[in-house]
Formats: C-alpha cells, structure tokens, sequence
C-alpha cells in the first residue's frame, strides 16, 4: 500500500504494523461522506501523534483521542462518531 509506505519513510517511529492500520482507516475514511476527506498529510500527521502518545496499535480509543489530527472538521469529527469508529480501525491482515 503506498500510503503505508509514505508514512513509514516519513514517520519511521510508526512501525510497519501502525503505518498499515492508518493507511487502511485513512482509506476507511476517503469512503465515507465527509467535507475533507483526510489525505496523505493527514494520515503523516495522525502517525506523527500515535508515535508521540507511544501507540504501537490503532485502536478506538486512541483513534478517538487523536482523531483531530485526521479529521479537520468537527462536522467530520461527528460523522465518524456517529458511523462509530470500529469499522474505520478494523484489524488489517
């Protein structure tokens, strides 16, 4: 996955395992109905905040607690809390 890659060449702290679960809930997110989707700035800067907090697994309580840093809208925000936050941080294999 090339966002993955990116993030990891850029946010080496993440890890393989970490870069590939926010690619896979950054994509999650392009798919849902939001003002901005997040790009791949967004998801450099949600790995840059998961390294900072020590989180070496997405999960939805971090997600929760860092969804700021992807999401630049509280609108956005909402709409994913609604949806719920389990399916955007499902395990990847």
């Amino acid at each position: 996955m090339r966002v993955a890659e990116i993030i990891r060449r850029r946010v080496p702290t993440a890890g393989d395992h970490l870069a590939g679960q926010i690619a896979a809930a950054v994509n999650r997110l392009r798919d849902m109905d939001l003002t901005k989707p997040p790009g791949i700035s967004e998801a450099i800067s949600w790995a840059s905040a998961l390294s900072v907090f020590g989180a070496g697994e997405l999960t939805g309580q971090v997600a929760e607690q860092t969804m700021s840093t992807v999401l630049k809208y509280p609108e956005d925000e909402e709409t994913v809390r609604q949806a719920g936050l389990a399916p955007v941080v499902a395990a990847i294999d």
